[in-house]
This record gives C-alpha cells, structure tokens and sequence, in this order.
C-alpha cells in the first residue's frame, strides 16, 4: 500500500484571499461584545443547575434512608429549581449565536 502524498500547488494557481475576508472583517455581532452577556447567562445557568442537582441529591438521600421521609417543603423546593434552571437555560437559548 504507497501512501499518496500531495504536490505543491504552482505559484500562479494558488487562490488569492480577498483583502476583506471573513477574518479580517469584524461583525457587528462579535463575541466580544456579547462576552459579558455569555458569562453572566452562564453562570446564572450553572448555580441554578447546581442548585437543582443539591435538591435532587438531597431528596435522593432521603428516599434511601429506611427510616427517612421527605420533608413536606421538599417538593416545592424542587420545583422553585426546576423553574429557576429552566429560565436560566432559557437565557441562554435567547442568546445570539456565533
């Protein structure tokens, strides 16, 4: 089995880039701009993730307790995580994309 290598292409058939390329040219939507925006939609996202993953966590200890027994504000709590990780990734979907 030969392995095919490529040739150089000659000097007069290389294809020019045009002086405003895509990477030249800044966007008016740059990821710099919205940087702070990102940060903050992702760290809101991330602590309320977290936060509903504590929830599940300690309602799961609970259940597998023999004698353990949920207490009556674990169910609210749980949803009032759900709700906050919900609207948190929701910001992030309202987001522009890059």
């Amino acid at each position: 089995m030969s392995s095919r290598r490529r040739s150089a292409a000659a000097p007069g058939l290389r294809t020019r880039v045009p002086a405003r390329s895509r990477v030249t040219v800044r966007r008016a939507e740059a990821p710099l701009q919205r940087s702070g925006t990102m940060a903050a939609a992702l760290r809101d996202s991330r602590a309320a993730l977290s936060d509903l993953q504590g929830q599940l966590d300690a309602l799961l200890s609970t259940l597998r307790d023999p004698a353990g027994r949920p207490d009556a504000s674990a169910p609210d709590r749980l949803r009032g995580a759900t709700a906050a990780a919900e609207q948190a990734l929701a910001s992030l979907r309202g987001l522009p994309r890059w």
